[in-house]
């Protein structure tokens, strides 16, 4: 074994160069977005702001936190076993939307101020300077009559209704927003069959689905030997299951569960940024399998080119709860749309509360089992009310996307 070589700390930087900002879990930031860092004269006290076309980003410290909310970050080079700190001060910050961005005006001046102002110019015509009675000449020459301006306001109102009238409305805006930005699988909201809310082209598109040979795993016999056909051979969940689909009848059941053996192989590896290393611990995956997901649930490294082989990559928060999604979303399936929250946690090494968080998010209901499904799942009665099942019915309703408040995601 090698021994442990001590990290060597070759610079402290007490300069505010670096900043850690609590914006909410999964915010993306544009490229073009900039950013500046202020600090006060005398206080150990920041600001922050940043913009771009049509977001403001702001922060600034929290002064009762004081020396409490502090953090360093280690930049570490691994050739020369050195790191360098850089002081860190944190900053409470928020996102806000130009568009609703209120803006302050001059106060409307009042009849009275209108009448004095007509006294003061009648004054100074009569008695003022040559210099007095050049500004208020200068003042009337370029008042604006507004009756003259009426019009022109009633042809630019009409040129705006002409021109705007083949623009989406702004609920087709926020559905199509809505859309783009769930991390679900495209739903039909019109399904009368809940195998329809979700359908199988939508977790896993046709031209990949036809690359799923799954006839060699029907026909073994054995089970140790099934699973090493699998991409993850490590899932409690899917060595259950084999004992369940066994016909040619259930092809595509089969077919779903070794899509979801990958997609746990990918989530178990995604702190693997780089496709190459990700296939070494995946158990040989048709590789166009492999490049969907990585289309569909990464962030590809900008400024790094060559072969497709050596794509590296990385999984964000969003993309991360996007994977996680797709799971469940196979898991309905494959449990006949009602599924069982704490095994799937362990699973998963995740928290209950999360996965019933993406369980509503689906559309799913999730409540304490009934005495039935209890007894079904083996469940003392006494504790059926305190054990989750999360179930998928129609009619269905796609529920609305919310963004979760600073304690929510504590």
């Amino acid at each position: 074994m090698c021994a442990k070589r001590a990290i060597e700390v070759e610079a402290v930087e007490d300069g505010p160069s670096v900043v850690v900002s609590n914006f909410f879990k999964g915010v993306s930031v544009p490229e073009e977005t900039e950013f500046q860092l202020y600090k006060k004269r005398k206080q150990e006290e920041y600001v922050l702001h940043g913009e771009n076309s049509r977001l403001e980003y702001d922060g600034e410290s929290d002064p009762l936190a004081g020396g409490a909310s502090q953090y360093v970050v280690a930049v570490y080079d691994k050739d020369s076993n050195k790191m360098q700190l850089y002081k860190a001060p944190v900053v409470t910050s928020k996102i806000i939307a130009k568009s609703t961005k209120t803006l302050k005006g001059p106060e409307i001046k009042s009849k009275g101020d209108v009448r004095f102002g007509a006294m003061r110019n009648a004054l100074g015509e009569a008695f003022g300077t040559k210099k007095a009675k050049k500004a208020i000449a200068d003042l009337e020459r370029n008042r604006i009559d507004s009756d003259k301006l009426t019009d022109v306001a009633v042809d630019i109102v009409d040129t705006v209704k002409t021109a705007s009238k083949d623009l989406p409305t702004r609920a087709e805006l926020q559905e199509n927003v809505s859309a783009s930005n769930r991390p679900t699988p495209l739903a039909n909201v019109d399904a009368t069959d809940v195998e329809q809310i979700y359908p199988v082209e939508s977790i896993i598109p046709k031209k990949e689905l036809q690359f799923i040979r799954v006839g060699p795993i029907l026909k073994e016999q054995d089970k140790e030997a099934k699973l090493e056909m699998f991409p993850y051979t490590s899932s409690k969940y899917v060595a259950k299951k084999l004992d369940i689909f066994t016909q040619a009848s259930q092809m595509e059941k089969l077919q779903l569960l070794y899509y979801l053996s990958l997609l746990l192989g990918v989530y178990e590896n995604r702190r693997v940024n780089n496709k190459q290393k990700l296939l070494e611990r995946l158990n040989s995956p048709p590789e166009i399998l492999v490049d969907g997901i990585l289309d569909r649930f990464t962030v590809l490294r900008g400024g790094l080119y060559g072969k497709s082989k050596n794509r590296s990559y990385f999984i964000d928060p969003q993309n991360e709860d996007k994977l996680l999604c797709f799971i469940l979303a196979i898991v309905l399936h494959l449990d006949n749309f009602l599924v069982e929250i704490s095994p799937l946690a362990q699973e998963l090494g995740i928290k209950p509360s999360r996965i019933v968080n993406l369980f509503r998010i689906l559309g799913a209901i999730v409540k304490g089992a009934t005495v039935s499904q209890a007894e079904a799942f083996g469940i003392p009665k006494s504790a059926a009310a305190t054990y989750k099942i999360a179930s998928l019915k129609v009619p269905f309703k796609l529920p609305e996307m919310t963004r979760r408040g600073r304690a929510a995601r504590r």
